[in-house]
């Protein structure tokens, strides 16, 4: 990685869970600097306010935001996942759409589960959370929770009494396809704009913080990575965009995936 004072470069970004993610940029990419706040053009305009342009390229925005997150979950649940992982869906019994309500509730349980299987205050739970929306409209629960024992369904219901409880252990078929496969829950309802602008700047996701974070390496290199057959998942060559002056200059992006964490240069 080269270093220019406070600015930074790299053209490869390294992602280790378990597996290794490797972005490769065809453009030299810098970081470590802000840019400067043009306080003349700094005014917010609210949603409502906004022309229909400006509200179609903030709804996109926000779709990309929730996608660049829902792999940014996977990442997390393939660092932390192992063989005392479960899903558990939370349901309310009423027709409840009021997310601030159905957040509190949420939280609630969480704190109760922790002193459930911990007898402490203190968090100790490992999870991640997220709602969604049912068809009937209602807000539900997904959570994926770590390194915990066998709960008793009963001890489930005794602190969520709201509606229904179902928790599995989590089983797939590859170890590599484990984040992918859960955070699918996580994705839903992004593509409607009516509801991105019903929930804006609400609360979604919720992590607990002892969560064991992706390891992430960054490179300055002369050329693209050579892997073997054997050890890619998955690679794929696409487009990205940078703006230069007024028009968007195309670049190449090339991803791979490989079965296990490597340091091939």
């Amino acid at each position: 990685m080269f270093k220019h004072g406070k600015l930074k470069y790299y053209n490869t970004k390294i992602i280790e869970t378990s597996f290794t993610e490797v972005y490769e940029y065809a453009e030299v990419i810098g970081y470590g600097f802000t840019n400067p706040v043009n306080k003349t053009n700094g005014e917010y305009i609210k949603f409502e306010d906004a022309s229909y342009e400006e509200k179609s390229k903030r709804v996109e925005r926000m779709k990309k935001y929730h996608r660049n997150e829902r792999w940014e979950l996977g990442r997390l649940i393939d660092a932390n996942f192992d063989h005392r992982t479960s899903f558990l869906t939370l349901t309310f019994k009423e027709n409840i759409d009021d997310i601030q309500k159905t957040n509190y509730e949420f939280n609630k349980f969480i704190k109760r589960l922790n002193y459930k299987i911990y007898k402490s205050k203190e968090a100790k739970l490992k999870y991640i959370g997220v709602w969604e929306l049912q068809k009937r409209g209602a807000i539900h629960y997904h959570i994926v929770l770590f390194s915990i024992p066998k709960i008793p369904y009963k001890d489930l219901k005794e602190i969520w009494p709201h509606g229904s409880v179902n928790i599995k252990k989590i089983d797939v078929d590859q170890r590599e396809n484990i984040g992918r496969y859960i955070s699918k829950y996580f994705e839903k309802n992004i593509d409607d704009p009516k509801l991105l602008v019903k929930f804006m700047n609400k609360k979604r996701v919720f992590k607990s913080k002892n969560l064991k974070q992706p390891k992430v390496r960054l490179e300055l290199n002369d050329e693209w990575k050579t892997f073997s057959d054997d050890e890619v998942l998955f690679q794929k060559t696409y487009t990205g965009y940078k703006k230069v002056g007024q028009e968007y200059q195309e670049y190449r992006i090339r991803y791979t995936k490989l079965k296990h964490r490597s340091d091939n240069k």
